[in-house]
């Protein structure tokens, strides 16, 4: 019988949905065929616009997470979930952490004085799963690299971590885009659109004011900001689109040649915005973020047909320029974008990034990421290290996390006692003499 799988996604599943939902609602969809599959989600089923049959969905909760964990063989989760539910420290279930979005690193770049909490929950999830999920080969040298450092790269699983890490980037889906509808009434615009959040690794001011200065001969341009407030409630508008924002405003194009459109755009009409676009693009920063990130939005540009212009320095940046699917730019460098949009406004340059485009979209298809996903499932096991002991997975090679904890507290009731006290001046006179002979 093959294993029964439990996804855990830690964003909500609506008809609006950012990056890490639609990379669990597609792995529910790739996984089905093969697997006894539940899709737990964190808001209410209600709020579920649309269902997968024969997928099982549930909303997780305190009170029923232990139950859906013992219903299940294998549990993929991101992010904050391994700690919000601390029985998935205890199970002898077998453990996915998906690790494609370095959070700490998104965390630095706003500033997060939380940041050692945010590394503490990477660790955590290091430590104890049984196999790791990332988006790139880059990915996978910087989780290989966290995993030496705790310990996890050890003489019981040496043969095996790079089986074990496994690369699923996001992707695409494997029917070509639909229209539906005609989202934008735009006559005779070429439309750069902004496929998402603005959020604080991004540079949309760079962009904005190559937009500005085209302007004067190029008045039909239009940039739109598709994505302003995330679905998830608990997500704030980011300082940087209020930046954006601000600057539109400064340069007379606010919601003009330059427009923010509020909300968030339902997943099941992405396809009407994107195929009612010209190109898609995406400026960001020379960060170690950009370096180790897998800009979703980039293959939603690619699904459409869509040349892309992007800034350089991440790894669809790369892909791009090797499949000749647009124009990357250098970071910050505004003459660079005045320069790319001139040549993809000309018709020919136009043709030749599209084909590139459509081209490179063939390698992310869902059916073909999560490829791995499915053997993996069908051939998972515990990691050769991992126990649970004490109620809590550990390894046998390194984790001695447990036991520290409790010497350390026998330590701090010995160190406030009155004896230990009361003796402090006979250990300083021996140290004394000890250090003399």
């Amino acid at each position: 019988m093959p294993n029964s799988i439990l996804i855990l996604s830690p964003d909500v599943i609506t008809e609006r949905m950012a990056g890490p939902a639609i990379r669990y609602w597609e792995f529910a969809k790739a996984l089905i065929s093969s697997f006894p599959v539940t899709l737990a989600i964190p808001n209410s089923i209600s709020e579920v616009s649309q269902s997968i049959e024969p997928i099982r969905l549930v909303q997780h909760k305190h009170d029923n997470i232990s139950k859906l964990i013992e219903q299940h063989d294998i549990i993929i989760f991101q992010g904050f979930i391994f700690d919000h539910y601390p029985v998935l420290y205890q199970t002898s279930k077998i453990l996915i952490a998906d690790l494609y979005d370095p959070v700490p690193l998104e965390g630095l770049e706003q500033n997060n004085t939380d940041i050692h909490n945010q590394v503490n929950m990477m660790n955590n999830q290091l430590k104890r799963a049984d196999y790791f999920l990332c988006a790139s080969d880059r990915q996978r040298d910087l989780w290989l690299g966290h995993l030496l450092a705790l310990g996890r790269i050890n003489p019981f699983t040496y043969k095996q971590i790079q089986q074990r890490i496994v690369t699923i980037p996001f992707g695409l889906p494997d029917i070509m885009p639909q229209r539906t509808n005609r989202e934008f009434n735009y006559k005779d615009s070429f439309i750069l659109l902004w496929g998402g959040g603005i959020w604080e690794w991004f540079d949309p001011l760079t962009l904005i004011r190559a937009i500005h200065r085209l302007l004067p001969d190029y008045p039909n341009l239009k940039l739109i900001f598709l994505g302003t407030q995330h679905p998830n409630p608990t997500i704030p508008i980011m300082p940087k689109q209020i930046q954006a924002e601000t600057l539109a405003k400064e340069l007379g194009l606010y919601n003009n040649q330059v427009i923010f459109q509020s909300g968030w755009v339902p997943y099941a009409s992405l396809a009407n915005y994107l195929l009612d676009a010209d190109v898609g693009v995406s400026t960001h920063l020379d960060t170690l973020e950009t370096h180790f990130s897998f800009r979703t939005r980039i293959l939603h540009y690619l699904w459409a047909g869509k040349p892309i212009i992007t800034t350089g320095g991440d790894v669809l940046a790369d892909a791009i320029i090797a499949n000749n699917a647009g124009i990357v730019v250098k970071s910050e460098d505004e003459a660079g974008w005045v320069t790319a949009i001139k040549q993809m406004y000309d018709n020919k340059n136009y043709a030749t990034y599209a084909n590139g485009a459509k081209i490179l979209a063939k390698q992310y298809h869902w059916s073909l990421v999560t490829k791995p996903l499915r053997e993996l499932c069908s051939n998972a096991s515990l990691a050769p290290d991992m126990i649970v002991e004490n109620d809590l997975r550990k390894s046998l090679a390194w984790d001695c996390e447990h036991e520290y904890n409790i010497l350390k507290n026998k330590l701090e009731i010995m160190e406030n006692s009155n004896s230990w006290r009361i003796t402090e001046p006979l250990r300083a006179i021996r140290s004394f003499f000890s250090r003399l002979g």
